[in-house]
C-alpha cells in the first residue's frame, strides 16, 4: 500500500466453613452441574496420605466462585462506548474524543491509499465471484453475471476459467501473472452493481479480488481505496443506530481511529491486514449503513499521527471506565457508564478454574498484580493459580482468555454473592418498579406471573447473574430464587433450601461487590 500523509485481589483459598451437600432437587431441574450446590462436607477435601506425603486441602469442584468485573475487551486507546458517551452526553465532537483517549497524537492526512485485506473465511480455497455489471481478468472483458474462477500457482500467477454463471459451461481458460479480477472501473466509491460477488453467499466487495499463496495454501485478497475499505468496517465494529441517539461523532471518532489502524498495519507480504477481529472487522460491502458511510466520508484520510509515523489506533467495545495503557497513556472513562459491559458479574466452579488452568484440583487462585488504573487496583497484569497436578502463573489477558472472562479487569470472590447493581441498573430493583424490568427476560416474565413483590418470594435482591460455563441465568429474592436454563424454562426454587446451600444469600447480610465491547 502506498502511503504517505501530511501533518496537521483476588484471592480466593481453601475455606474451612464450605457449602452444605444439598440435592436441591437439581436433578429434577437439570441444573448439575450448572448450578452448583452440592460440595465434598465442609466444602474442603482433604486428600488421602499415603506413607510420608503430605496433606493437600483442594477446594471442592463445585464450590462455585463469583467473577465480578469491568469492560469488554483489552481496554487499550479508544473505548467505543466511552466515546459514545462522551458523544451524547457531553457533546463531544470527534477530535476531542480522539484527544482524549490517543495522547500524544496529532492528527495527519492520509493521501491516495489503498489497503490489502487478507479475506479469511476463504483461505485453502479458489476464487469464485462474478459481478453484476462485468469484470476485468488477464486483460479481457468478462460480461454480467459470468463467474470468473481463479487458482493461484507458484510464481505469483493464476490459472483462469470463465462460466457462463458462477456453474455454467466452460466459456474460455487461460494462465496470468495478473492474479486479480478487477471491477469495470476501479475508481472508488462505485455504486453496488460494480462490486465484485463471491459465487454462493453473494458477498460482495469493493476494488478488486485476488489470489496469492502462503507457502502452498491459497489466499483470497481484495484490495480497495482505503476509505472504501473502511465503509465495510465501521458498521461492523460499532452502532450505525448510534448516531439517531446522538452518537454520530463517535462513529466519525470510530472511523479515524480505524483508518489509522489499517494504515499502520503490515501483516503477511500478500496482505497488509485481515478481515476478523485478529485485525478489525471487514465485512465488505453488503453491510454498509448510511449512517457509518457519513462517518467515512466526513473524515476522509483524516488518521491519528506520532513522530511523522501513522500510529496502530487500537480501540476495544468497554473499557470499564478507564483505559488500560500501553501506547496510548492511561485515563478515566467516564463515558464508558453508558457501556452495558461497564461492569458485570459471572459464576463457575473451582472445578471450571482447575480444568481451565489444567491444574487439577483446585488449591487457591489469586491475582499477584495489577496495572493500578481504576478502581480494584485495575486489571490483573498476573495470575497464580495453584492445584494438585501443578501450578500456572499467567498474565491477566490469558487468564481472561482461558475463564472467557469480559476482560481483564476482574476479581474472584469464593461463594455466589449478590452485586451492588449501579443506581440506574435495569436489572436492580427500583422503587418505582419493585419487579425490576429486564425487558425481554424470562425470569422477569416468571416473577410477574407468580405476582411479583406480592409473590412468595419478595422482592428482588439482586440482578440477574449467569449460572457457570453461562448454562443459564438466576436471580435472586428475599425468599427464593428463579433460575432459567434453555432446556427447562424458568424454575422458581425454594427459599429455605437456598438459603441452606448458599450462605449469607440473605439482603441484609450478602456480601457487597462492584456492579458492573474486542
Amino acid at each position: 500500500m502506498a502511503r504517505s500523509f501530511r501533518k496537521r485481589s483476588i484471592v480466593a483459598g481453601p475455606r474451612g466453613g464450605g457449602w452444605r451437600s444439598t440435592a436441591l432437587r437439581a436433578s429434577a431441574l437439570g441444573l448439575a452441574p450448572a448450578l452448583t450446590l452440592g460440595a465434598v462436607a465442609g466444602g474442603v477435601y482433604v486428600a488421602k496420605s499415603t506413607s510420608e506425603e503430605p496433606v493437600t486441602s483442594v477446594v471442592a469442584s463445585d464450590t462455585p466462585f463469583t467473577v465480578t468485573g469491568h469492560g469488554n475487551g483489552h481496554g487499550r486507546g479508544m473505548g467505543q462506548w466511552g466515546a459514545y458517551g462522551y458523544a451524547k452526553d457531553q457533546g463531544w465532537a470527534a477530535e476531542r474524543i480522539l484527544g482524549h483517549f490517543y495522547g500524544g497524537t496529532t492528527l495527519g492526512q492520509l493521501e491516495d491509499a489503498q489497503i490489502s485485506v487478507r479475506i479469511q473465511g476463504q483461505d485453502d480455497k479458489g476464487l469464485d465471484v462474478y459481478s453484476d455489471a462485468g469484470a476485468v481478468v488477464a486483460g479481457k472483458q468478462v460480461a454480467p453475471g459470468e463467474g470468473v474462477h481463479l487458482t493461484p500457482i507458484p510464481g505469483g500467477g493464476a490459472n483462469v476459467v470463465v462460466t457462463s454463471g458462477c456453474a455454467g459451461d466452460v466459456l474460455w481458460q487461460d494462465a496470468t501473472d495478473h492474479p486479480w479480477v478487477d471491477p469495470i472501473d476501479l475508481a472508488p466509491d462505485r455504486p453496488a452493481n460494480e462490486h465484485l460477488k463471491f459465487c454462493g453467499s453473494d458477498a460482495s466487495y469493493r476494488g478488486s479480488l485476488g489470489v496469492a499463496l502462503d507457502g502452498v495454501a491459497p489466499r483470497t485478497v481484495n484490495v480497495a481505496n482505503i476509505d472504501d475499505y473502511l465503509l465495510g468496517v465501521v458498521p461492523a465494529e460499532s452502532r450505525a443506530d448510534w448516531a439517531d441517539t446522538g452518537g454520530a461523532e463517535a462513529l466519525r471518532a470510530q472511523a479515524v481511529a480505524a483508518r489509522s489502524y489499517a494504515a499502520a498495519e503490515n501483516r503477511e507480504t500478500y496482505a497488509r491486514t485481515c478481515d476478523t477481529q485478529s485485525c478489525q472487522v471487514y465485512t465488505g460491502s453488503a453491510n454498509e449503513d448510511p449512517r457509518t458511510t457519513d462517518a467515512v466520508r466526513s473524515t476522509t484520510g483524516m488518521v491519528l499521527t506520532k513522530d511523522n509515523e501513522v500510529v496502530p489506533a487500537e480501540f476495544s467495545s468497554s473499557t470499564g471506565g478507564h483505559t488500560a495503557g500501553g501506547e496510548f497513556p492511561a485515563v478515566e472513562d467516564l463515558g464508558d457508564s453508558a457501556s452495558p459491559h461497564h461492569d458485570w458479574s459471572v459464576t463457575m466452579t473451582a472445578g471450571d478454574i482447575g480444568s481451565a488452568f489444567g491444574v487439577g484440583e483446585l488449591q487457591s487462585i489469586e491475582v499477584t498484580s495489577r496495572n493500578n488504573f481504576g478502581t480494584d487496583g485495575g486489571r490483573a497484569t498476573a495470575v497464580k493459580v495453584v492445584g494438585t497436578t501443578g501450578t500456572a502463573e499467567v498474565t491477566g489477558a490469558q487468564a481472561r482468555t482461558k475463564l472467557k472472562l469480559r476482560s481483564d479487569w476482574f476479581t474472584i470472590t469464593e461463594g455466589v454473592t449478590v452485586p451492588d447493581a449501579p443506581e440506574h441498573d435495569p436489572g436492580q430493583a427500583d422503587p418505582d418498579d419493585p419487579i425490576g424490568t429486564n425487558p425481554g427476560s424470562p425470569i422477569d416474565e416468571k416473577y410477574r406471573e407468580i405476582g411479583g413483590p406480592g409473590s412468595t418470594l419478595g422482592a428482588p435482591i439482586g440482578p440477574e447473574l449467569m449460572l457457570p460455563s453461562e448454562a443459564g441465568k438466576f436471580r435472586m429474592y428475599e425468599k427464593g430464587t428463579i433460575v432459567w436454563t434453555e432446556t427447562l424454562g424458568a424454575q422458581v426454587i425454594d427459599g429455605n433450601v437456598i438459603r441452606e446451600v448458599l450462605p449469607g444469600s440473605g439482603s441484609s447480610d450478602r456480601e457487597g461487590v462492584e456492579q458492573p465491547v474486542r
